[in-house]
């Protein structure tokens, strides 16, 4: 029995997976992962007075493995793919706007226009092989029913392949 503590990253779908194409981030441990949506309520007052507000704030959080030999590779990507969600990613330079940040997508949700506001990693002698990574996301919307169409589709394929299996 081998003391490496590694999965066979390509005999699974991943649990969830980070893009900003080029780079597409599998996440195959998802240990936890959890959607917080905040409702604001609606502005009371004069309409003169109120501001346009989002309906909903909707932040995701996971906890992961990088498993194998390519964690490295995968930590590097993250940062990669936190640090262009900042600026729009590289969705946002090709579509003009229209679309900006990084998709997440995964058995829980499917959202663009992400924003990574945390990540972290953590190394431990209990696993060899293997990087534990927190990820924090933020959802930016852009005006228009794109993400609300897109997280649908989403969850529409996700369900037919799971129960196609």
């Amino acid at each position: 029995m081998s003391d490496r503590s590694y999965i066979e990253e390509f005999r699974h779908l991943p649990s969830a997976v980070l893009v900003d194409l080029p780079l597409a981030v599998p996440l195959f441990a998802v240990s936890r992962m959890s959607l917080s949506e905040s409702y604001a309520l609606p502005p009371v007052g004069p309409a003169a007075f109120r501001v346009s507000t989002s309906a909903s704030t909707d932040v995701v959080s996971l906890t992961a493995l990088l498993v194998g030999p390519q964690r490295l590779l995968w930590k590097k990507d993250l940062e990669l793919v936190a640090a262009s969600s900042r600026t729009g990613g590289s969705l946002g330079a090709w579509t003009g706007g229209a679309v900006a940040g990084v998709t997440l997508v995964s058995t829980l949700v499917t959202r663009t226009n992400m924003q990574v506001t945390e990540l972290s990693f953590t190394a431990a002698a209990q696993r060899l092989d293997c990087l534990e990574v927190s990820i924090t996301l933020r959802h930016v919307p852009q005006p228009g029913p794109v993400d609300a169409l897109v997280d649908l589709g989403a969850t529409a394929a996700l369900s037919i392949v799971e129960f196609a299996t």
